[in-house]
C-alpha cells in the first residue's frame, strides 16, 4: 500500500536547525549514534512538525522508530513516513523494513504497518512477576541445590566484560540484535541494560550464561536469559545461578517491585515455568514486524 502525501504534508530529513524539535516529538525514544532522522512537516496554515521517523541499517535490515504528534491523523502521516523510508531503504540496498520496538497485537503502529504491507516475522511471549515472589522462590532454591552448584561456576556483571563475551552465545536464540546489545551495553545509555544486575555466567573463564535487564522506574525488565548447557539439570541451575545474582543486589521489599521476562513463542520454556511457579502472570504477546523492500 502507498500513501500519496497530502498537499500541505512534508517528508524530508531535518536540517541542523530543525534537531532539536523533530527530537521533542521522539520523546524519550532511545536512538542510535548511526540513526538518521526523517520528519514528517505541516505546511498549513503555518509550518509544524508532525511526526518523525528513526531509522539505521543494521547488515541488510533497516530498523526504525515511528513518533506522531497527539492529535494528528497518524495513519496519514505515518504511513508517509514508512514509504519514504521504504524508498530510502531500497537506494541503500537494504532487504527488508523491520519495526525496531515489539509491538502487541493491537498496539495503533501494529494496525498501521499492516496497512503497508508489514507482516508478523515472529512472536515473544512476556510474563510479569513480583518481585517478592521471585526473591522468596529462588533464595528457596539456591539453598535447597547451593551444593549442586559447581564450584568453577560464578557470575560476574557485565560492567567487567565486553558485550562480544556473549554475542555468540545469544545469537541464536534472536532474541536481541547484536547492534543492539553494544548499545545498550554502554555507560549512561538511554534504556540501556543495568551493567551490575546485568551478569554472565562463567564455568572458570568460558562464558556459557547470560542474563540481561534493563530497569525502568519500578520495573525490570529481563531482555535475554540464556544458558548452554546440554544437560537439563545444569542448564537449570545455570538459570538459577543467573537469577540468584539479582537477589544478592535487590531487596524483596525495595524500589524495584516487578520483573518483566521475555522469551521466543517456543523457546525458552523455563522462562514460562519459573514465573507461572512464583504466581506470575503472562502479558499478552509481543510481535516483530518487518516488510521485503525486494522488487516485485
Amino acid at each position: 500500500m502507498t500513501t500519496p502525501e497530502a498537499p500541505d504534508l512534508a517528508v524530508r530529513e531535518p536540517a541542523q536547525a530543525e534537531l532539536e524539535r523533530v527530537l521533542y516529538l521522539l520523546g524519550k525514544t532511545p536512538l542510535w549514534v548511526e540513526a538518521r532522522l526523517l520528519a514528517a512537516v505541516r505546511t498549513r496554515p503555518i509550518e509544524r512538525f508532525v511526526g518523525a521517523a528513526a531509522w539505521w541499517p543494521e547488515g541488510t535490515i533497516a530498523r526504525f522508530q515511528l513518533a506522531c504528534q497527539p492529535g494528528t491523523a497518524r495513519a496519514a502521516v505515518a504511513g508517509s513516513l514508512i514509504e519514504r523510508l521504504a524508498d530510502y531503504g531500497r537506494r541503500a540496498g537494504m532487504e527488508a523494513l523491520h519495526y525496531a520496538d515489539l509491538l502487541p497485537t493491537d498496539h495503533e503502529w501494529a494496525e498501521v504497518l499492516r496497512g503497508h504491507g508489514f507482516e508478523r516475522l515472529r512472536s515473544e511471549r512476556c510474563f510479569e512477576v513480583p518481585v517478592r515472589n521471585l526473591w522468596t522462590r529462588v533464595t528457596q532454591l539456591h539453598q535447597k541445590h547451593e551444593a549442586d552448584i559447581p564450584a568453577t561456576w560464578r557470575t560476574d556483571p557485565i560492567r567487567l566484560h565486553p558485550p562480544e563475551v556473549i554475542l555468540e552465545l545469544i545469537a541464536p536464540h534472536r532474541l536481541l540484535p547484536p547492534l543492539e546489545v553494544r548499545r545498550a551495553w554502554q555507560a549512561n545509555t538511554a534504556s540501556g541494560f543495568d551493567l551490575d544486575l546485568s551478569c554472565i555466567l562463567f564455568d572458570r573463564e568460558r562464558a556459557f550464561g547470560t542474563l540481561l535487564l534493563r530497569r525502568i522506574g519500578d520495573l525490570l525488565c529481563v531482555d535475554v536469559q540464556v544458558v548452554h548447557e546440554p544437560n537439563p539439570r545444569l542448564r537449570s541451575l545455570g538459570d538459577l545461578c543467573l537469577i540468584y545474582h539479582d537477589t544478592l543486589r535487590v531487596a524483596p521489599e525495595g524500589p524495584i517491585r516487578r520483573i518483566q521476562f521475555r522469551s521466543g513463542a517456543t523457546e525458552h520454556r523455563q522462562t514460562a515455568n519459573l514465573a507461572l511457579r512464583t504466581g506470575g502472570r503472562e502479558l499478552p504477546p509481543r510481535h516483530v514486524f518487518g516488510r521485503s523492500l525486494a522488487a516485485k
